[in-house]
């Protein structure tokens, strides 16, 4: 069972234990307000407490759901405060709709048997009580949800960074041999062999990146893209022309911060799980863009697609959706379809780092002296192999 599912089911669970426990209250009242003992009052008591449960409350609940799901639903990103003011100016919609509803339907199929005159206003008084009592219950009941929910994912994006950093001193065994074997080999490679020293220095700018991700929480996009743009040269290597390749770049995201080793896995999966199968190959894309604060990211393929519904997530994906989830609340959205290819995009606040460190990452970085040029292309923001 889902998280998403079970929530529903808890939150039915409630408004349906909160309506069956007002029935009981009211019927009780009713049977306690009459002393007769008349057969006339004890067949005008049943014919309520049938109007309670059958025809009363269920109507007040219907009332209630669009109400409940535009407030928890779809402004659930509002806070407390203007929920609280948003119900309130309901109140009288609800009330009202609710009113004129059960005395249409007991004029109409029961022939009366509701409050008139001046008694109407005790049905205004009491659903209104009502209506405040039982949002207030679920404005409770969210809070007490929302907080524990706060507190998993903190528990577990602590149980993450422990991991992450375990990993990060694994993989610090000395990770400068690792860097100065590489520059050997290199500088080993005789003459002819630049496009060798190329892949050697990509490699060695992988680990170096996958080293320095383990050690930081966020890094620039243009860092990021670099990564897979080393990624994808290296890949195109083995794949040859069945590999082609875009990656697109506004200038004004080279600085934007986003958790590192989001985009490779989706890239990875594009090649190996979309392309990899096709005799002619195809084309990965990968874009960034950014509208009313929020930076998107899409990678997308015109491989050989699968069926959302059916498939399963493997480690990758999983990963990237844990991360977004605890970082951002945010989820990552694949469309995709046989024949089709494949496209995974998700959206996160813009954010950018200092200045400073703005102005270190412009600054020159030495490089090997064995490497040769990238051979991309790069007008107007975007890079493009193959």
């Amino acid at each position: 069972m889902t998280d998403r599912l079970r929530l529903h089911l808890q939150v039915l669970g409630l408004l349906s234990l909160v309506y069956f426990s007002f029935a009981a209250f009211y019927m009780v009242v009713l049977q306690l307000s009459f002393e007769d003992d008349s057969p006339t009052l004890e067949v005008l008591l049943a014919s309520l407490n049938w109007r309670i449960v059958y025809l009363d409350y269920p109507l007040k609940a219907l009332y209630t759901l669009p109400v409940w799901y535009l407030t928890f639903r779809v402004l659930r990103q509002w806070g407390i405060g203007y929920q609280v003011v948003l119900n309130l100016m309901l109140l009288p919609v609800w009330v009202k709709g609710w009113q004129l509803s059960y005395y249409w339907l007991c004029d109409t199929f029961f022939g009366g048997g509701h409050l008139r005159q001046s008694g109407q206003w005790w049905d205004i008084y009491i659903p209104s009580l009502f209506y405040v009592l039982q949002f207030g219950i679920f404005h409770a009941y969210h809070y007490y949800t929302n907080l524990r929910s706060t507190e998993r994912a903190r528990a577990e994006s602590d149980r993450l960074a422990l991991a992450s950093e375990l990993s990060a001193l694994k993989a610090q065994l000395n990770p400068h041999f690792l860097y100065n074997a590489f520059n050997t080999i290199s500088a080993s490679t005789g003459p002819g062999q630049e496009r060798t020293r190329d892949m050697i220095a990509r490699l060695s700018d992988l680990f170096r990146y996958q080293l320095r991700a383990n050690r930081e929480a966020v890094l620039p996009l243009a860092e990021e893209l670099e990564f897979v743009t080393d990624y994808l040269t290296l890949e195109k290597e083995r794949f040859g022309e069945r590999l082609r390749y875009d990656i697109g770049l506004d200038e004004l995201l080279e600085d934007a911060l986003m958790p590192p080793l989001l985009l490779q896995p989706l890239v990875e999966n594009a090649v190996r799980h979309g392309l990899s199968p096709l005799i002619d190959g195809g084309r990965v894309t990968v874009t960034a863009t950014v509208a009313r604060n929020r930076m998107t990211l899409t990678v997308s393929d015109n491989g050989v697609g699968f069926d959302v519904a059916t498939a399963r997530d493997g480690y990758g994906l999983t990963n990237i959706r844990r991360r977004l989830q605890l970082l951002y609340g945010e989820h990552l959205r694949i469309s995709s379809s046989p024949a089709s290819g494949t496209t995974c995009s998700f959206s996160i606040p813009l954010a950018y780092a200092p200045q400073s460190s703005r102005d270190r990452r412009r600054s020159p970085r030495p490089q090997p002296a064995q490497r040769i040029p990238d051979g991309l292309s790069r007008a107007g923001g975007d890079r493009r192999g193959g």
